[in-house]
């Protein structure tokens, strides 16, 4: 069972990762960057207050997978009751959601941004934004990770979904510091490479799928 829980760790790790470069929320990056700048103007903000803003994107990063996962782990009896039926529409969504990235259909999501640009509250509600634009893509790979994260006992439940949270959270907070010290053009120049990462994306989605739909049927 350890083993396996450390599997499951870092696979929802490394999905929060992916999560994060996700077509819905990859998108609103340079915007952040933008806001950012934006919320500094010609100052300059020593590292304790770009800790704080990173920090507060973070923590509404959390926040918002911390709602979602409460939502998922009170009807898990429910998912428990249906879980095969749900395992193969996961595999069938995570399927066709790869093929509509490969194909370039994301749909499309406009989020208004916080007014009080200055303040950490509106960072806070930034990092919340962002991860509520990446849910619209990557539903169906969240609750696969939640599905698997009940597998296990309510603490091991709480550090997948911890390392879900904390992957993307993480990267929040990096592209902060990122941006503070001058490092956005190696934003930018990842934003040159979004069709590359966007098309790696999909296959890894298909690929997921199958795999998810032959354990299904397998067992």
């Amino acid at each position: 069972m350890a083993v396996e829980l450390y599997g499951t760790t870092v696979f929802a790790l490394g999905a929060g990762i992916a999560t994060f470069f996700s077509p819905c929320s990859y998108a609103l990056l340079p915007g952040y960057v933008g806001y950012y700048a934006a919320s500094i103007e010609d100052e300059t903000p020593p590292m304790s207050g770009v800790l704080a803003r990173g920090g507060a994107a973070a923590l509404g990063v959390f926040a918002t997978f911390l709602a979602l996962s409460v939502l998922a782990v009170i009807a898990s009896d429910l998912v428990e009751r249906v879980l095969p039926a749900v395992e193969a529409l996961v595999g069938v969504s995570l399927v066709a959601l790869g093929v509509a990235v490969l194909v370039g259909y994301t749909g499309s999501l406009h989020v208004p941004l916080p007014q009080r640009r200055a303040s950490v509250l509106g960072f806070g509600l930034f990092g919340a934004l962002y991860a509520l634009a990446a849910m619209a893509c990557v539903l169906p790979l969240f609750l696969a990770v939640t599905l698997q994260s009940i597998t296990f006992s309510p603490s091991g439940t709480a550090v997948v979904l911890g390392s879900y949270a904390g992957g993307f959270g993480a990267l929040m907070l990096v592209t902060t510091v990122a941006t503070a010290i001058g490092h956005d053009a190696l934003v930018g120049r990842m934003s040159e490479h979004i069709d590359s990462l966007t098309r790696i994306a999909g296959i890894v989605l298909i690929v997921a799928g199958i795999g998810q739909l032959v354990l299904t049927f397998a067992l």
